[in-house]
């Protein structure tokens, strides 16, 4: 059984289809579809159920598949090691963050390169079910999601980070109340832009209008925080989102002013990595430098009556 053939089932798996799996592999699906039967012969199982209408893969299929990912891991750790060291790094770790965490990302690469050089981050800003899809088949190292999204369960390890704090940010024009806060009431009263109503961040803004028994008014909904962030600068809206959220190094200094919501506590961003033993030992390096980091102190710096 060689190598090529794990990576062309765990294509296969991830495409459900073999000849969007060949394409991805850059073979022809003939040469494909010969190499797992060779490696079904091989192991005297059937990987692939070629027999349903849905693609799937047999109950040992999957137990192959998931072997095959602690093998082509391994492979990959090798590599890793022997191209690091050509350059001079100290290592490489996967992240997979939330949208509204990503920019800590930048905090984090910075202390994490004070204290072991430089490294390769690969970082893909995904949901949480695709943050815990990912770590479950070993293509990442390390999440940063919610908290409450993450399974209590064994296989995982979860350290909480910061609680999110919720903003009201809009433009100097707007005649926002003087202070550290502002109401949910007296926010409902500002044109908003506002993330996707399937996105866990904007679920916990919703709760927080419920609550206080208000409704807002609401002009922009999307998944792009780019958008929000551009429509806020602009001037035509405002918006509720967690601190984090905002590019942390390089405030728009004069632009912005940003308000607390007060009475009302969001979702917790934490860490998640797989339980595993022994654990990578960047990643397990990286571990420990991330958790000491003081999330909570970074953001309520930002957090104050002055603008940005």
């Amino acid at each position: 059984m060689f190598l090529k053939q794990l990576y062309y089932l765990r294509e296969i798996d991830k495409f459900k289809s073999f000849s969007t799996a060949a394409a991805a592999c850059n073979v022809s699906q003939p040469s494909l579809s010969r190499a797992i039967r060779v490696m079904e012969e091989e192991l005297g199982v059937v990987i692939v159920d070629r027999k349903r209408k849905v693609f799937g893969l047999t109950a040992e299929g999957v137990q192959i598949l998931r072997w095959g990912h602690e093998i082509l891991r391994g492979v990959s750790e090798i590599q890793n090691v022997v191209s690091l060291s050509h350059e001079k790094l100290a290592g490489t770790i996967k992240i997979g963050v939330v949208p509204t965490a990503v920019h800590v990302i930048p905090l984090l690469m910075d202390l994490v390169k004070d204290h072991v050089g430089d490294f390769i981050c690969d970082v893909l800003v995904l949901s949480n079910a695709e943050i815990l899809e990912k770590l479950n088949v070993k293509q990442m190292d390390i999440g940063i999601m919610y908290c409450e999204e993450c399974p209590k369960a064994p296989a995982f390890v979860m350290h909480e980070l910061y609680k999110e704090r919720q903003v009201l940010a809009g433009a100097k024009s707007y005649d926002f109340p003087p202070g550290d806060e502002i109401s949910w009431e007296a926010a409902a009263q500002f044109p908003l832009a506002l993330l996707s109503r399937s996105m866990r961040c904007r679920q916990f803004v919703d709760v927080g209008f419920q609550t206080a028994g208000v409704k807002p008014v609401v002009r922009l909904e999307t998944t792009s925080l780019e958008l929000i962030h551009a429509a806020i600068m602009k001037g035509t809206h405002t918006t509720i989102l967690p601190l984090s959220s905002f590019p942390l190094r390089v405030p728009p200094h004069g632009k912005l002013q940003i308000r607390r919501l007060s009475g009302f506590s969001a979702g917790s961003i934490g860490l998640v990595r797989l339980h595993e033993s022994p654990l990578p030992s960047f990643v397990g390096e990286v571990w420990k430098i991330i958790v000491k980091i003081d999330f909570e102190g970074q953001l309520d710096d930002l957090c104050r009556s002055d603008p940005w």
